[in-house]
């Protein structure tokens, strides 16, 4: 009996451990998830250090606007240049086909997040509109490219 509580107990622990690594500043709130962790691209992964996330949200918060200027599925959902600190972003660095380095970025409305799941794995919505996002980071051209906001079911 003592093995069986043993082992529910350990197999509870691994369960609750994060995947990612949480870093949160008074800007933002985001998981950095690690080379080793396969969730969106098989290879030519790498894990974003915290200056490359500082660089990326740097440009979020000065670039975002702009190419987000034809504010796609957000009529009904939030502006999300205007509420950047209301999400909590997951990060992925992978290397592209031209070996630049890439930060995906997917972005997540922080009040459907209270648990620490999206810690844990990638977190794949089909609808909402723009209570979720991505876009990716061009680490050697300091861009931002790729913004995909989500539609309405």
């Amino acid at each position: 009996m003592k093995y069986i509580i043993l082992l529910f107990l350990s197999s509870c622990f691994i369960h609750t451990q994060n995947v990612a690594e949480h870093f949160k500043t008074k800007q933002f709130e985001v998981a950095i998830f690690p080379e080793s962790s396969n969730e969106i691209m098989q290879q030519n992964r790498f894990t974003p250090t915290k200056e490359e996330i500082i660089k990326a949200e740097n440009a979020l918060k000065s670039k975002l606007k702009f190419i987000n200027n034809l504010l796609i599925n957000q009529s009904s959902t939030p502006i999300i240049h205007r509420n950047l600190k209301k999400y909590k972003r997951q990060y992925f660095g992978y290397i592209n086909d031209k070996g630049e380095r890439i930060l995906y970025i997917n972005s997540l409305w922080s009040k459907s997040y209270k648990d620490n799941i999206w810690l844990n794995e990638i977190i794949w919505i089909s609808d909402g509109g723009s209570h979720y996002w991505n876009i990716q980071y061009n680490l050697e051209t300091n861009e931002l490219e790729n913004l995909k906001v989500n539609g309405y079911a």
